[in-house]
């Protein structure tokens, strides 16, 4: 019979829990919230970077190490890819709910694709990053602001930005309620946050995922997520943080993913023809709009492709089940012929001896 994990404590988590329950050998599991906690202990300025070719998130964490260790395509690979695959859908979540000319800031921007895009739709987008090598990659090859360290050392007025972007940051800070806070006091109070993380799915463990071979074991990364959180801890985490109001978006990546909206006040969604008129208010903005128009299109075919691959499963699901059972009719009725051949030869046989 199997039996509860004993508890141990190490690192805390955000919520204050000391007793996690073992999950694997180095993350902890707090039941109280629902978030998965490293309990490998790292140096107190693991996050930071001063040599930028020594330190973990310095030069070698774009060149090397995502690649190397996880087979991510490079930074300079992604400069072009992650336009398509991932830039664009993020616009269309942030349009949803804040409209050109806005405020954004987002928390590190690695290439800077998407500040770039943003700034493309009108918004006034800069980035951040910790290392200096990739702040001045994204500086040189997309010509945007990008600020160097982290959002905490910032000299930057307090309720001046309408959004703070964290795609797959919030998985990394080492004080996530420090970091998140001092994010909502640079926010106006209708500000927002807009973040993508991994999600970590209650009820699950470890040798369950390992068993299943989970997509969500590839975000149990040693050396940089610190904090995992479910749906559930997450909308926690936030409600104690004054944003209460917070809503779930469809993820790219919904297999370890989730990707939401939180804000103070209540989130208000833009109607279609209001963005529209934001983006075909400038050149540039019509140039975004196109290509959100031809991501539509695309996902517009993809669907229409599943939807008719659906249909032919059907199909031959139909034609599986009516083989069967036409099977099942041609044995019976040579069940009855034989049957029935039987009965005339016994007829014919017995007209035969009474003659």
């Amino acid at each position: 019979m199997a039996t509860e994990p004993s508890l141990r404590s190490v690192r805390r988590c955000w919520c204050g829990n000391a007793a996690l329950v073992p999950f694997g050998a180095d993350y902890g599991e707090c039941r109280s919230c629902g978030t998965l906690v490293l309990q490998r202990e790292l140096p107190a300025d693991a996050a930071s970077v001063t040599d930028d070719e020594q330190d973990f998130y310095g030069k070698q964490y774009w060149l090397q190490h995502q690649n190397k260790d996880f087979g991510y395509p490079d930074i300079f690979t992604r400069v072009r890819s992650d336009l398509a695959e991932r830039n664009l859908h993020w616009l269309k979540a942030l349009l949803k709910f804040r409209l050109p000319p806005a405020e954004v800031l987002e928390l590190g921007c690695a290439h800077g694709s998407f500040v770039a895009l943003m700034r493309q739709a009108g918004f006034h987008a800069a980035g951040t990053e910790m290392s200096p090598w990739v702040v001045d990659f994204a500086r040189k090859t997309f010509a945007i602001p990008v600020y160097a360290g982290p959002v905490e050392s910032l000299d930057l007025p307090a309720a001046s930005l309408d959004c703070i972007a964290l795609m797959d940051v919030l998985e990394h800070l080492p004080e996530p309620a420090a970091t998140m806070r001092r994010c909502l006091e640079l926010l106006k109070p209708d500000g927002l946050l807009l973040i993508q993380t991994p999600c970590f799915i209650e009820g699950r463990s470890h040798e369950t995922l390992v068993a299943s071979n989970s997509p969500f074991l590839e975000q149990l990364k040693t050396d940089e997520h610190l904090f995992l959180f479910s749906q559930r801890s997450v909308a926690d985490f936030f409600r104690r943080l004054g944003a209460e109001h917070i809503r779930f978006e469809a993820a790219i990546f919904s297999q370890y993913d989730m990707f939401f909206v939180a804000s103070r006040n209540p989130l208000v969604e833009n109607a279609a023809k209001d963005i529209d008129s934001a983006l075909t208010a400038t050149p540039n903005g019509r140039i975004a709009l196109a290509l959100l128009d031809l991501e539509a299109q695309l996902l517009g075919r993809i669907g229409k492709q599943g939807k008719r691959i659906e249909e032919l499963e059907h199909l031959v699901w139909l034609t599986e089940q009516n083989r069967d059972a036409w099977k099942q009719q041609a044995e019976q009725l040579q069940q009855a012929m034989t049957e029935l051949q039987a009965r005339w030869w016994y007829r014919i046989a017995k007209r035969l001896k009474a003659r």
